[in-house]
């Protein structure tokens, strides 16, 4: 066989099946999803999470945290190993010499039979060799190395974005909090000054016991609730200040949850827009790839490998004339092995890793399904939101009202302050929950954002 026919055979042949990029159906417009052009995912990260102290927190967590620190050198070994699963496609070069020293006194001969004389026999040579890849073998492991890669640099993508999303929704969650407890401490104040209306009536015969205790128990629950709130605060302040990779400390904010609101205007573009954005889908089809490239590696492994060896060099029973001397040689030969009977190795090989393409391309089609339905949650529960936060902000409303009313009536002399205190029993508590809901509302930004596949490219 000629090296020229060597090299067609090289390239004519690669087994097993062709990779095909994945199609799956997807609806034409999101559930809930409102008319409107273009697509949020399109933007910066910096135009979508605009606070400032927001900015340089997720600057700082993609410099310094350190999973996304681990993931990168994984990513650069994977690509490591594309190199290495390259390698036979080329010749190989080696060299190798010896040497040894001794003498057999035996019978009173020694190993070179020359007497009583201790010889140095030694040997130095260079070798080649080339396995032809006929059947494609080596090029479809290649091509999973390649893809085992580029599935672990969307790994790293992927959690970019995960990574944005929790600290982006940490940081308005700690706005909320603040929100509750700025409320909690109010509800304190005028608890306080119940209690203490309350007692100095009692005193004079006003009020009786009953309403001295309910409010000395809306003081102690409202007491309650700060440090449990500021026990929140804290953890999270310090879970973000480790994502960020700095020591746990206090994390700066500004601003308030109304007006982190309608921060961006919400465009999610089309279904499709998904499949290629979204890093986490991207890794799969990556992983559906790998696992095809192993069936030709299995399908290729029935039949036989050639490869092509050399040798030259030089041979001495002394060392010393191993290289300056005329002793030399030189060999050239081919080897052809393959399988014969291997109980079943083989075949099961082959169907095992049919099995796992199969497994990858179900979990693909799962983790799009997911990502269909994440985005359709998000945006139906936007629209709910408005709604409850519409409804929220008018039981407030009647709740101050309320609270105000009351205590005109009592100012007037038509009803007791303790009706006052049953007011403010509902309105601290409905206050809070408007928190939560525009917290919840202001937070489908970032997640809808990310969910998207937004955030990873810059």
């Amino acid at each position: 066989m000629t090296l020229a026919g060597a090299v067609v055979l090289t390239t004519a042949c690669t087994l097993g099946p062709s990779w095909e990029k994945p199609q799956m159906e997807v609806p034409a417009v999101f559930r809930g999803a409102g008319v409107g052009d273009g697509n949020m995912a399109d933007l910066p990260w910096q135009a979508v999470m605009k606070d400032r102290n927001l900015q340089a927190l997720l600057t700082d967590v993609f410099n310094n945290n350190r999973n996304l620190e681990s993931l990168q050198h994984n990513v650069e070994a994977a690509r490591q190993y594309v190199t290495v699963a390259r390698a036979p496609i080329f010749p190989w070069f080696g060299y190798s010499a010896s040497t040894s020293k001794g003498m057999n006194s035996a019978g009173g001969a020694n190993i070179t039979n020359t007497g009583s004389v201790t010889t140095n026999p030694g040997s130095a040579a260079l070798s080649a060799s080339w396995e032809i890849d006929i059947w494609g073998k080596t090029r479809r492991e290649v091509e999973g190395a390649e893809a085992s890669a580029q599935e672990a640099q969307e790994q790293l993508n992927n959690l970019r974005i995960s990574l944005m999303r929790q600290v982006a929704t940490g940081y308005l969650q700690l706005i909320m909090l603040d929100e509750q407890l700025r409320i909690t401490r109010n509800s304190v104040e005028s608890y306080s000054d119940t209690l203490k209306l309350f007692n100095d009536q009692l005193q004079e015969g006003v009020v009786d016991r009953l309403q001295v205790a309910s409010a000395q128990a809306a003081l102690a629950s409202a007491q309650a609730e700060a440090p449990a709130l500021e026990m929140q605060i804290a953890a999270l302040e310090n879970s973000l200040s480790v994502l960020a990779g700095r020591m746990p400390g206090r994390i700066a904010r500004s601003g308030s949850l109304r007006s982190y609101m309608n921060a961006s205007r919400v465009a999610p573009g089309i279904p499709a827009d998904v499949l290629s954005r979204r890093p986490d889908i991207r890794a799969k089809e990556q992983a559906m790839r790998a696992a095809n490239a192993d069936v030709g590696v299995a399908i290729a492994s029935y039949f036989p490998s050639i490869s092509l060896t050399g040798a030259a060099g030089y041979a001495s029973s002394d060392l010393r004339h191993s290289v300056f001397g005329r002793r030399h040689g030189w060999g050239i030969g081919a080897n052809l092995t393959g399988p014969l009977f291997q109980a079943g190795r083989l075949s099961a090989t082959e169907n095992a890793r049919r099995e796992a393409f199969l497994a990858a391309k179900a979990e693909y089609e799962q983790t799009v399904l997911s990502a269909m339905a994440e985005v359709a949650t998000t945006l139906v529960q936007r629209e709910k939101l408005r709604e409850a936060i519409a409804r929220q902000e008018a039981a407030v409303a009647a709740y101050e009202q309320s609270v105000n009313l009351a205590k005109d009536r009592y100012s007037a002399g038509y009803s007791a302050y303790f009706e006052v205190l049953d007011n403010q029993l509902r309105l601290f508590p409905a206050q809070k929950q408007l928190a939560s809901y525009r917290y919840q509302y202001a937070a489908c930004i970032p997640t809808l954002y990310t969910q998207l596949g937004g955030g990873w490219q810059n």
